[in-house]
């Protein structure tokens, strides 16, 4: 007989520490999900210029024009641009180029070119107004 009530108390501890173990767990995945709330929202719930910041465009060759500049590859989207940069002589579309699409100054541009800086600038400025003029010529 003392095996059955011994039993029978080790089944009701287990059974109650069962129901705690369990109570506890519930109460916790309630707690994180509260938790959670508080932190997270869906991306329906988020204005759209935070929405664009999550996503990526793929870039595809096919997209671009790409111009080969003293061995470094500058991709250009605007299919206008390109075609107006094509238009120009190499050494005008290189000065263009590097300055504005790979952020060099006219005194690096001058020394990969071998130019003297001030033609560098001439350049430039003689051919945005020649980009500016073929531009509005084909819109």
């Amino acid at each position: 007989m003392e095996t059955s009530s011994f039993r029978q108390a080790i089944e009701a501890q287990f059974d109650c520490l069962s129901k705690k173990v369990i109570k506890r767990a519930v109460l916790k995945g309630y707690r994180d999900m509260k938790r959670r709330e508080k932190r997270e929202c869906s991306f329906s719930d988020l204005p759209d210029y935070q929405q664009e910041r999550f996503g990526e465009c793929d870039k595809y060759e096919s997209d671009y024009t790409v111009f080969n500049v003293l061995g470094i590859e500058v991709w250009v989207e605007n299919d206008k641009l390109s075609e107006a940069l094509k238009a120009l002589t190499e050494k005008k579309r290189n000065i263009i180029l590097l300055s504005y699409f790979m952020d060099m100054a006219d005194g690096e541009i001058s020394h990969f070119i071998n130019i003297p800086r001030s033609n560098v600038q001439y350049h430039r400025t003689k051919t945005l107004e020649t980009l500016r003029k073929y531009m509005e010529e084909h819109e």
